[in-house]
């Protein structure tokens, strides 16, 4: 079996290597800055207290400045970091990576100063030797960390261009209750991964504030999917691949809890954005930069002619102006709950 490197430590990239050590492969776990404690806890403990999982004997372990250690013969490199790191950890990584390396993302988000997707960043910070023989691929559906590594059923699907690499994913990561799924539709599966979790903060906010009835929630969740799949066509992707698992699956798994949710929930209920993260001791909410950087790109392909942000996707135009214009939430939701669609 290959051996692969995971880099991020956290909730996600500790359950990959969870799940990856009990199918026999050999895993490196790097962590960031940011993941000191936890390296320490595990190395100490075989255990990962958040998950409240043990980890397999397959594993090792690397600190922040034993990354070239940690590329070490190593096939598959996965990242697993926060969005907002994307860009530093791409570069601090480009002087180990080879062309025979294949890079998948599980890291789901919008570059903010290049309005690209997390493999569009990787791929532009690739050294000019290696560009265009690295492959990349990305992780998309509706994989909640712990229950992947309790071993509870999860569908997932993996994305690349080269199709064969996304069947090379495939057959590393399929279990009795892992189930995978491939497709050549890397920029619609990114797409979604980043913008579910607007979405996400919309569910939120609307359950915040009218609580949590199923003819609005039934709505949002419909709309929410039909302007990721106008979004993905309009970006040229495959506008069907909003409306599986890299879509409705992952929407609706996310709006079901975690940190977007929780959030957007705070806001209906009257808390303002700085109130709201404060509530949540100011945990990252991926949501706010996809949002953001989510409107920016789509001023872009509305400027070029592609989509009409207020005809198109009124529900995401309202979160923005939630979220960035100051626009009172009940005032919002009779915008969208007024608009039409064509």
């Amino acid at each position: 079996m290959d051996k692969v490197l995971i880099l991020g430590a956290g909730v996600m990239g500790s359950a990959l290597a969870v799940h990856l050590g009990k199918k026999g492969h050999k895993i490196n776990l790097w962590g960031t800055q940011w993941d000191g404690k936890m390296i320490d806890e595990m190395i100490k403990t075989k255990h990962h207290s958040l998950l409240d999982v043990d980890i397999p004997d397959r594993v090792d372990f690397f600190y922040e400045d034993e990354l070239e250690r940690a590329f070490d013969e190593v096939k598959l490199v996965i990242l697993a970091v926060l969005s907002q790191g994307m860009d530093e950890i791409s570069k601090k990584i480009k002087p180990h990576l080879k062309a025979n390396h294949i890079v998948l993302t599980a890291t789901k988000g919008i570059d903010g100063r290049s309005l690209t997707t997390m493999t569009g960043l990787l791929e532009a910070n690739l050294p000019d030797q290696l560009k265009g023989k690295t492959s990349f691929a990305t992780l998309g559906g509706p994989i909640i960390a712990k229950e992947l590594v309790q071993d509870i059923y999860t569908e997932a699907i993996f994305a690349s261009k080269d199709i064969s690499i996304a069947e090379y994913l495939r057959n590393t990561f399929e279990s009795p209750k892992f189930r995978a799924n491939i497709t050549s539709d890397i920029a619609g599966v990114e797409l979604c991964a980043a913008l579910k979790n607007s979405y996400a903060i919309t569910m939120g906010i609307l359950e915040g504030l009218e609580g949590g009835y199923s003819n609005p929630r039934a709505a949002i969740m419909a709309r929410g999917s039909m302007e990721m799949a106008t979004i993905v066509k309009a970006y040229g992707g495959r506008g069907e691949t909003a409306l599986g698992l890299a879509g409705v699956g992952d929407y609706y798994v996310t709006s079901q809890g975690g940190r977007n949710g929780r959030f957007g929930y705070y806001l209906g209920q009257g808390m303002s954005v700085e109130e709201a993260l404060a509530k949540m001791n100011n945990s990252p909410v991926e949501g706010l930069s996809a949002t953001l950087n989510g409107f920016k790109l789509l001023k872009g392909l509305e400027k070029e002619g592609s989509l009409d942000i207020r005809r198109e996707l009124p529900l995401f135009l309202e979160t923005y102006n939630i979220l960035y214009e100051n626009k009172p939430i009940k005032e919002a939701m009779n915008s969208y709950w007024i608009s039409r669609s064509f």
